[in-house]
């Protein structure tokens, strides 16, 4: 898999909003934080596929050119 479509990703928030109880809080702060380049985050996800699903991180630079990055 090498991105995620817009139905994996809302699955994936779904799963993930279940998984802490039905409700994710995120200040305004951390979410223009996410959004804004610079912020010392990745810029993007790394996807891979494992055994049983797939595993959704966080992209560094040692990520780019690597596949299954977004």
């Amino acid at each position: 898999m090498r991105y995620l479509s817009d139905v994996n990703l809302r699955a994936v928030l779904s799963i993930l909003v279940a998984r802490e109880g039905g409700a994710v809080d995120i200040s305004n702060a951390d979410l223009y934080a996410a959004m804004l380049p610079g912020d010392r985050r990745g810029e993007g996800f790394a996807i891979e596929e494992t055994g049983t699903g797939i595993r959704i991180s966080v992209a560094t630079d040692a990520d780019a050119g690597q596949p299954g990055r977004q």
